[in-house]
């Protein structure tokens, strides 16, 4: 029983938060919709298709659960952390993952023009993709050798460790050319916008860096505790209300902006460049 529990108690932790921050994507949801009615059809799209793979991402883990949970009670020695709702979340979240993670790539792009700290973070957001999609093919396959099982624990790791990395390179270029805009300017109020944009960009970029981060020590130092599941779990909603509230974000600073622009306008005739990009992003 003492396996049992160990496998079940992180397995409700984690729905539990999971389903609590599902809500807050979807009145985050709720809320782009609202204030973006007319903004850019790709961001729409991809706020859809983000939403719909957190939808059944929450339906396979609330599955789990309760299989875990009630079908678990009848017959304890067969609770088991593999099963095909947990395989089918193994394909959800680094699907969501790369989506969220293109976004703000594409963001950091937009403000910082490197090519190549773009490129190297979409290879590391594939890569994550790839290796996570692989690894639940072999966990489908039902594999069940050391052999298998270690590959499938060193493929774990480097995807995670792919994501991480991705993550923290988004949020510390993003950070820098935030801060190197805000030195070139003598604009008190485009100043604080990137500011603004500078907390924001820590706040939503290590909340998915720290979570990847949380999974891989728990995977590599107390594996067969199943500790990690509960922070997987909630991995995908972490990324998803990361994209909501940096697209729900923009609408006081698209106010200040236009502001600054007027102000900036009778002593210089070229918009401050912090101004001018956060319009887009």
């Amino acid at each position: 029983m003492s396996e049992t529990a160990i496998t079940i108690g992180p397995a409700v932790v984690g729905s539990m938060i999971a389903s609590y921050l599902f809500g807050c994507s979807t009145m985050q949801t709720h809320t782009y919709y609202k204030r973006f009615p007319g903004d850019r059809r790709i961001f729409q799209i991809l706020v859809a298709a983000v939403m719909m793979l957190t939808f059944a991402h929450i339906i396979c883990i609330m599955y789990w659960t309760w299989t875990l949970t009630v079908k678990g009670c009848e017959n304890p020695d067969s609770v088991t952390i593999f099963s095909s709702s947990r395989d089918a979340n193994l394909i959800l979240t680094p699907l969501i993952s790369t989506l969220v993670q293109m976004f703000f790539i594409y963001r950091l792009f937009k403000f910082s023009g490197s090519k190549t700290v773009a490129a190297f973070c979409g290879i590391l957001s594939i890569l994550n993709l790839t290796g996570t999609l692989v690894d639940a093919v072999e966990a489908l396959s039902g594999s069940a050798n050391r052999t298998a099982q270690n590959t499938r624990n060193w493929l774990t790791i480097l995807t995670l460790v792919a994501a991480a990395v991705c993550d923290l390179i988004t949020t510390i270029g993003l950070v820098y050319v935030l801060q190197r805009e805000r030195r070139r300017t003598k604009v008190h109020q485009t100043q604080n916008i990137a500011d603004r944009l500078t907390l924001w960009a820590i706040e939503t970029g290590l909340a998915t860096s720290m979570s990847a981060v949380l999974v891989i020590v728990f995977f590599c130092a107390m594996r067969n505790t199943f500790l990690w599941t509960a922070i997987y779990d909630v991995l995908a909603d972490v990324y998803t209300n990361s994209l909501l509230a940096a697209l729900n974000s923009r609408k006081p600073t698209r106010i200040r902006d236009t502001r600054v622009i007027e102000f900036s306008a009778g002593r210089n005739t070229s918009p401050d460049p912090v101004s001018e990009k956060t319009g887009d992003c």
